[in-house]
């Protein structure tokens, strides 16, 4: 057995035996990639850019599919699009009438916490009545009662339109639905694997998804109607002020005051993971761990994207052509490297985290890997 050093360059880092070139290549490679996913994380923060997770696992496709769309809470609007029977009145319950069972719920949650944020809850409606002087002003308890009448008819003709459209879109939406539920079930058992049966399968999967979003879509934007005229009777300069009411099925696992939707909490790690990733890599901090989180997320894409022969739809020409290989697996791939040789070391601060803190705990463990070897052993 002999040791030879691993050099070939008389300008070597003498810490590990690789050359100067080798290592600025290394470093180079490493701020390229950070700056990608960088200013990949700070453009999802635009809103103008109008990122959303939502349009990217939608269309994943390969034996990890249903995995990416059980990520997307209700993609296929079959919670929130639920119809079901509401009284009219309290004191009359065989009076009934159809509405979105989930969208009234989040409407009347919405509007008892509106009516509380602004001192309303408690006080009764009073008409307002024709005022002689126009300079007259009524006194602030006259004020909120006006408002209270005004926001409680607001309120009123915005329930009779979700539970109008309800009742007559009813058997266009429940026979949408049926056709989705017997759609399913058939693709459980077809073993056709034709390019025409794949395209048709999927096809007609967009088209039911397509159908649900246009009705969701209708009662989102009424709801964010019904917050707008709402905040105008407060504030006037709220006005087409727009927002989200959150219905049951969209709301996300754990509540924080940051964000409300699971889609917005996907949406948000996505960007800060991103970021984060992209910054530590261009600075070398925790570099090995930044590259881990990006092969992570590379994996992701590769497994949505899936360059596989076979898949439909197939990958559109825009992003290249590849067979196994897509652009996304050559930079986990480089991934790879920087996480193998630790390029933090080299130009970043992990050089400084590694000889102040890293090399008395775990200097010991590195010594005995190959990677963390200054020379390699041949026969």
């Amino acid at each position: 057995m002999r040791s030879v050093t691993l050099n070939n360059c008389k300008n070597h880092v003498p810490y590990s035996g690789i050359c100067t070139c080798v290592v600025i290549c290394i470093v180079l490679l490493r701020i390229a990639i950070g700056w990608h996913y960088f200013y990949e994380g700070i453009h999802k923060f635009d809103p103008a850019a109008g990122f959303s997770s939502k349009g990217f696992l939608g269309i994943a496709k390969g034996p990890a599919a249903d995995i990416f769309y059980d990520m997307l809470p209700d993609i296929d609007g079959q919670k929130r699009l639920v119809i079901g029977e509401v009284a009219v009145d309290a004191a009359d319950a065989k009076t009934k009438r159809k509405t979105f069972t989930e969208y009234e719920k989040a409407w009347d949650t919405y509007y008892e916490n509106f009516l509380k944020s602004n001192g309303l809850d408690s006080i009764t409606g009073i008409k307002p009545e024709k005022i002689e002087d126009p300079n007259a002003k009524p006194d602030e308890q006259t004020l909120k009662a006006n408002q209270k009448y005004e926001i409680e008819a607001i309120y009123k003709r915005y329930i009779d339109s979700l539970r109008t459209g309800a009742e007559s879109q009813e058997k266009e939406i429940l026979a949408s639905q049926a056709s989705l539920a017997r759609f399913q079930e058939k693709i459980k058992t077809i073993r056709n694997d034709t390019a025409f049966e794949k395209k048709r399968r999927w096809d007609e999967m967009m088209r039911y998804r397509s159908e649900a979003e246009v009705w969701i879509n209708t009662l989102d934007r009424l709801g964010n109607a019904l917050q707008s005229d709402l905040a105008r009777v407060v504030n006037p300069q709220l006005a087409g002020d727009k927002g989200h009411i959150v219905t049951n099925p969209e709301k996300v696992w754990v509540p924080n005051p940051i964000v409300a939707t699971h889609m917005g909490s996907l949406d948000l790690a996505v960007t800060i993971g991103l970021t984060a990733i992209g910054l530590c890599l261009m600075i070398g901090f925790c570099t090995r761990l930044a590259a881990l989180g990006g092969i992570a997320f590379l994996v992701c894409v590769i497994l949505t994207t899936w360059p596989v022969p076979g898949y439909y739809p197939p990958l559109p020409s825009a992003v290249g052509n590849s067979l196994f290989i897509s652009k996304d697996g050559v930079e986990l791939v480089a991934l790879l490297v920087l996480t193998v040789v630790g390029a933090g070391r080299w130009g970043g601060l992990d050089f400084y985290v590694w000889n102040l803190f890293g090399k008395r705990f775990f200097g010991r463990f590195v010594g005995q890997c190959c990677c963390g070897s200054k020379k390699a052993s041949t026969n």
